[in-house]
C-alpha cells in the first residue's frame, strides 16, 4: 500500500470509530417521572376522600387497593430517581467519548499536513506511518475506555432499576443501545473488544507488509498479533516477574526509538524491588515528540492492559490505570519523581516462569 493509501485506510478507520459514538441526546432525567408523580398525588387523593358512609368491606377494600397503588408508585418513582442520573450520565459519557475521537481525527489530520512535505526522504517516510499508528493506537485505547465505561453505567442502571416489578430486578438491564449512540463497540458486529483488530489491524499490516506496529519484522508467541514476545526485551529480566518481562519485551518490539527499560532495583515502594515495574526511559522527554512518545507508550499498555498484565502506569504526574481510568498525583519535586522522564509501568505480576 502506498502512504497516501495508508493515510486513507487510517482516514476510514478513524472516521468509522467516531461514527461508533452517535449522536447523544440532552438527557435530564426519565420523562415518565413527574406523570407518575401526578398519578399518585390523585391517587392518594382519592383515598383520602373516600366517603365516610362507605363501610364495610367495600370501603377497605377500596382504601387497601388505593394504598397498595401508592406504595407500587412510589417503588417506580424510586426508581426513575435512581435510574435517571445514570441516563444523564451514560448521554454525557457518550458526547465526552465523541469529542475525544474528534481530538484523535483533528490531531491525525494536522500531523499528516505537517509531515507530508518530508515524505520523500525514507526518515519522512517513516515519522509518517509512526504517527499514523499512534493515532490509531489512541483512538483504539478511546474505544476500549468507552466499552468499559459503558458496562460499568449498565451495571449500575440495572441496579439501580431494582425497583421496577415491585422489586425484581431488570433482566438483562437497559441496553446502552437504546441512549443514542449507544456502546461504541456494539458496531463491532461480534461485539466487544474483539473487533477491534478487524478496524485497526489491517491498515497496519497491509501498509507496513508484515511488520509490527514498531516497524519490526517477526511475530511473538502467547500473545496474538503481539510481535516480539519471544525475545528478551531492554530490560533486564532477572528478578522480574512473568507480566512485567511481558511488558518489557512487548514494548521494546513495538517502539524502536526507546533504548533504556530500568527493572528490578531497591526501593521504598514494592514495584520494582518485588519485579512488578519497569522504568520506560523517553528519549527527549522535555520536547513535544518526547511527550507524545510517552502518550503513546500509555496509550499501547492500556490497550492491550489484559494480554500484557497491566496493574498501572504513571506518566507525567499522573497514573492510568488497567481499566482505563487515570488520576492526578502530587508534585514530588523533580522530574524524575514526577514522572517526566519516563513511564512507570506495573504489572500484576504472574509469577518468574514464563512471559
Amino acid at each position: 500500500m502506498s502512504l497516501q493509501g495508508l493515510v486513507d485506510a487510517t482516514a476510514t478507520a478513524l472516521g468509522g470509530a467516531r461514527e461508533l459514538y452517535g449522536q447523544a441526546p440532552n438527557a435530564t432525567g426519565l420523562p415518565s417521572t413527574s406523570g407518575l408523580q401526578n398519578l399518585k398525588m390523585d391517587l392518594r387523593t382519592s383515598v383520602d376522600t373516600v366517603p365516610a358512609t362507605w363501610g364495610g368491606r367495600g370501603g377497605e377494600g377500596y382504601k387497601q387497593a388505593g394504598g397498595n397503588g401508592i406504595t407500587a408508585l412510589d417503588n417506580v418513582i424510586g426508581a426513575d430517581g435512581r435510574v435517571g442520573p445514570q441516563v444523564v450520565t451514560a448521554s454525557n459519557e457518550s458526547r465526552d467519548g465523541r469529542a475525544g475521537m474528534n481530538g484523535v481525527v483533528s490531531d491525525t489530520r494536522s500531523g499528516v499536513n505537517a509531515i507530508a512535505p518530508s515524505t520523500d526522504t525514507p526518515a519522512g517516510k517513516t515519522v509518517l506511518v509512526n504517527h499514523l499508528e499512534g493515532q490509531l493506537d489512541r483512538a483504539k485505547a478511546l474505544l476500549t475506555k468507552s466499552e468499559q465505561r459503558n458496562i460499568a453505567m449498565a451495571n449500575m442502571i440495572r441496579a439501580a432499576g431494582g425497583g421496577y416489578g415491585g422489586g425484581r430486578g431488570m433482566g438483562g438491564g437497559m441496553p446502552m443501545g437504546g441512549m443514542g449512540g449507544g456502546s461504541p463497540m456494539s458496531g463491532f458486529g461480534g461485539g466487544g473488544l474483539s473487533g477491534l483488530g478487524g478496524l485497526f489491524t489491517p491498515v497496519a499490516k497491509t501498509a507496513l507488509a508484515g511488520r509490527s506496529s514498531s516497524g519490526q519484522a517477526g511475530s511473538g508467541k502467547g500473545v496474538p498479533g503481539m510481535p516480539g514476545l519471544d525475545r528478551p526485551g531492554l530490560a533486564n529480566e532477572a528478578r522480574l516477574q512473568k507480566y512485567t518481562r511481558r511488558l518489557s519485551r512487548a514494548i521494546s518490539a513495538a517502539f524502536p526509538e526507546i533504548t533504556d527499560i530500568g527493572g528490578y532495583r531497591a526501593d521504598s515502594m514494592k514495584w520494582h524491588p518485588s519485579g512488578l515495574a519497569i522504568d520506560v526511559m523517553i528519549p527527549q522527554w522535555d520536547t513535544p515528540a518526547g511527550k507524545a512518545l510517552g502518550d503513546r507508550v500509555v496509550a499501547f499498555v492500556q490497550a492491550n492492559a489484559q494480554d500484557l498484565g497491566l496493574d498501572h502506569a504513571i506518566w507525567r504526574q499522573a497514573q492510568h490505570n488497567a481499566d482505563g481510568s487515570s488520576s492526578g498525583m502530587s508534585d514530588r519535586g523533580s522530574a524524575n519523581a514526577n514522572h517526566f522522564n519516563h513511564v512507570h509501568i506495573a504489572s500484576i505480576g504472574g509469577g518468574y516462569s514464563g512471559y
